[in-house]
């Protein structure tokens, strides 16, 4: 696991989420956001981007209670929530992204690297949350690897 890291600002994210409590149930989550986006026929698609989004944080909260949303970005806002698909904005702004191919087991250490690259190039977390888009399924990919962007929101 080679993080390439880059600090770029990126523009605002519409999505579309799905809620979950718990890391065990994010894989029902992308479940109901998939059918949901399949019936609307914007699943599946070339370059669709699902993104995990990180309402709390793994070293104060335990794993059945972070709550995690699942997301797919879209080309605009959604008007009103449908069920339990709801809009969520990610604000533009500076990001630090450590980008790269992970297996499952890869997502803690390249979270704790990332921070703590960004603690020694002397960047401090914004008021927003941390996020990982995904570029690949590790259920298709090669190895059960995939392509991550893992996105810190920082000043």
């Amino acid at each position: 696991m080679n993080l390439k890291i880059n600090v770029i600002h990126l523009p605002e994210m519409n999505l579309a989420a799905v809620m979950s409590l718990g890391i065990a149930h994010v894989e029902s989550s992308y479940t109901i956001l998939i059918d949901w986006a399949k019936e609307k026929n914007l699943f599946p698609h070339e370059n669709i981007k699902m993104i995990s989004v990180y309402h709390d944080s793994f070293k104060v909260t335990p794993p059945d209670k972070v709550r995690i949303h699942a997301c797919m970005l879209l080309n605009k806002k959604m008007e009103k929530q449908e069920g339990e698909v709801f809009a969520e904005t990610l604000e533009a702004g500076k990001f630090i992204i450590g980008n790269g191919e992970v297996t499952v087991d890869d997502f803690e250490k390249s979270w704790v690297s990332l921070f703590l690259w960004m603690k020694e190039h002397g960047y401090s977390v914004r008021k927003a949350f941390p996020f990982e888009i995904y570029h690949t399924n590790f259920k298709e990919y090669p190895e059960g690897k995939m392509m991550v962007d893992f996105c810190i929101p920082v000043n």
